[in-house]
């Protein structure tokens, strides 16, 4: 397979990146939500640079399955509004939603507004934005579609001040939010499930009547994801594709047994 070179823009990128961007850091609490979205992008845009040194960016001797970021941004946005309460203290209502499938990495945004759950709203909110990885993409096995499970990896809380006044409970709202642990608002990054289906058994249609006659047989198919990749605003998810050797294969072919001829006159 010939080698495949990286794109001029993801290289220049690439390389800007990863010039800029320190190679470690402190806390997850003291990092903004800006440098851990860049620290995603670094990592994703290392590993499609590796990629393209080994050969090519996607390994096309495998099934694969394209999912547009526009696809999976209106099925993230279905779901919109929505309003959860962490760990007992806080009131989070989303109402927006974005997706974006760059350098690497799959991003999805979500916008709301943050309140304690204890109190009235309109005593006081702060605007939070919260940042996800789509990291993990499975087959469900059932179903045969492609699920995604996003995770937590930034949150942004921000102080919003009626008439240019400032609360102090906006205040102590956007301190508390900004010291809880990421995994503490996991309850907002719900499972995604695109668009997309994969069949779990072929079906051969009988042969015959004729010369040769077969069976029809449905044969079992094993799917499973070996790959995922975001750019290009795309996914792309390369996928293994077996059959059950398990199962019973389909039964033998039969032959019309030829009519015999008869004997000439000696």
């Amino acid at each position: 397979m010939s080698r495949v070179p990286l794109s001029r823009p993801i290289a220049r990128f690439a390389f800007a990146a990863l010039a800029l961007l320190p190679a470690c850091h402190g806390a997850q609490t003291t990092i903004s939500a800006e440098q851990a979205v860049l620290d995603r992008r670094r990592e994703g845009l290392a590993g499609l640079m590796a990629a393209a040194h080994r050969g090519a960016l996607l390994p096309f001797d495998k099934l694969l399955v394209v999912a547009d970021e526009g696809l999976v941004r209106q099925v993230v946005a279905a779901s919109l509004p929505f309003e959860r309460v962490i760990v007992g203290r806080y009131r989070i209502r989303v109402s927006r939603a974005d997706v974006h499938f760059e350098d690497g990495f799959g991003l999805v945004r979500l916008d709301g507004e943050a309140s304690f759950a204890d109190r009235a709203e309109t005593e006081g909110h702060a605007e939070v934005t919260v940042f996800g990885g789509l990291d993990v993409v499975a087959l469900d096995p059932e179903s045969g579609t492609l699920r995604g499970s996003v995770k937590i990896i930034a949150l942004d809380a921000r102080r919003v001040n009626v008439y240019g006044v400032k609360s102090s409970i906006v205040e102590d709202l956007v301190e508390q939010l900004g010291r809880e642990k990421l995994d503490s608002f996991s309850a907002l990054a719900s499972a995604i499930e695109i668009p997309v289906r994969l069949e779990r058994s072929v079906t051969l249609p009988a042969v015959g009547p004729g010369e040769v006659r077969i069976d029809a047989a449905t044969i079992p198919v094993r799917a499973s994801v070996a790959d995922v990749k975001a750019f290009g605003g795309k996914l792309w998810v390369s996928v293994d594709v077996s059959t059950d050797t398990a199962s019973p294969a389909p039964g033998p072919a039969s032959t019309k047994p030829s009519p015999t001829p008869e004997a000439g006159p000696r």
